[in-house]
C-alpha cells in the first residue's frame, strides 16, 4: 500500500516564497545548491513539501508542443510550469520496492502514465537522492513515486512556529478516480472527497506541538 507522500506549492519566484516561509517559521532548504528549481520544507514524519517554481521542461520541448500538441507525458509537467501560486500537486509514494505492482494495477484500470526510472538529485547537504517517479496522463491523479534512497529528513524535529508535520490533506477528485486511489492508498492523513466538477488539494491541516 501507498500513503501520501508529498505536496507540491506552484510558486512563481522561489527565493521570494522561500522567505516567506521562513518568516512563518518554516525550515526550508533548496533542492539544489546552483540554480534550483525548487526548495522542501521537510517534517519527522509523514508527508512534506516541496515548493516548485518550474519543472526544468527544455525550451526544445516546448516549442515543439507548441508546433506539434502537448504529449500526453508532458502534460502534468507544462500544468506545473504554467498554473497559479499555490497547493498544485500530490505525490504517493512507498517506503521500499519499485513501482511495477502499482502501475499494473493503474494500467488494469485504464490509468496509463509515464515511468521515470534512476532518478537522482544532490542536495545541499551533498547526498545524492535516488527515486522513481510514475506521472500518470493528465493532471488530475496523483502521481507515484517510490522513497528516497537516503532518508533526508530532520529526526525529532519541530520548526521554529511549532509544526511538527502535516496533520490532514483534503483532497478532491473523481467519483471514479476516487475509488482507485482509496485501494491505492492506506493513510489516514489523507482524506479523499468525491467531486466530479473540482480536483485537487484543497485544504492542508498542520499539526502543531502543544
Amino acid at each position: 500500500m501507498m500513503r501520501s507522500g508529498h505536496l507540491i506549492y506552484k510558486v512563481k519566484d522561489l527565493q521570494e516564497v522561500v522567505k516567506e516561509w521562513e518568516a512563518k517559521g518554516f525550515v526550508v532548504e533548496y533542492g539544489r545548491r546552483e540554480k534550483p528549481n525548487n526548495a522542501l520544507i521537510y517534517f519527522s514524519q509523514g508527508p512534506y513539501i516541496e515548493l516548485l517554481e518550474n519543472t526544468g521542461i527544455p525550451v526544445i520541448a516546448k516549442i515543439i508542443a507548441k508546433l506539434f500538441g502537448r504529449p500526453k507525458n508532458l502534460e502534468r509537467f507544462f500544468y506545473w510550469d504554467e498554473c497559479e501560486e499555490g497547493w498544485q500537486g500530490l505525490c504517493i509514494e512507498k517506503d521500499y520496492g519499485d513501482l511495477d505492482e502499482e502501475m499494473n494495477f493503474l494500467a488494469k484500470r485504464g490509468i496509463k502514465g509515464l515511468l521515470l526510472n534512476n532518478l537522482k538529485r544532490i542536495d545541499t547537504k551533498n547526498r545524492e537522492l535516488r527515486y522513481r517517479c510514475f506521472f500518470p496522463h493528465g493532471t488530475s491523479f496523483p502521481f507515484l513515486m517510490t522513497y528516497f534512497s537516503i532518508d533526508p529528513k530532520p529526526q525529532n524535529f519541530t520548526h521554529p512556529n511549532g509544526i511538527q508535520g502535516i496533520k490532514k490533506i483534503v483532497f478532491k477528485i473523481s467519483p471514479a478516480q476516487a475509488k482507485i486511489l482509496k485501494e491505492l492508498v492506506q493513510d489516514q492523513t489523507l482524506e479523499i472527497l468525491e467531486d466530479e466538477n473540482e480536483n485537487g488539494i484543497v485544504e492542508v491541516i498542520f499539526n502543531r506541538q502543544d
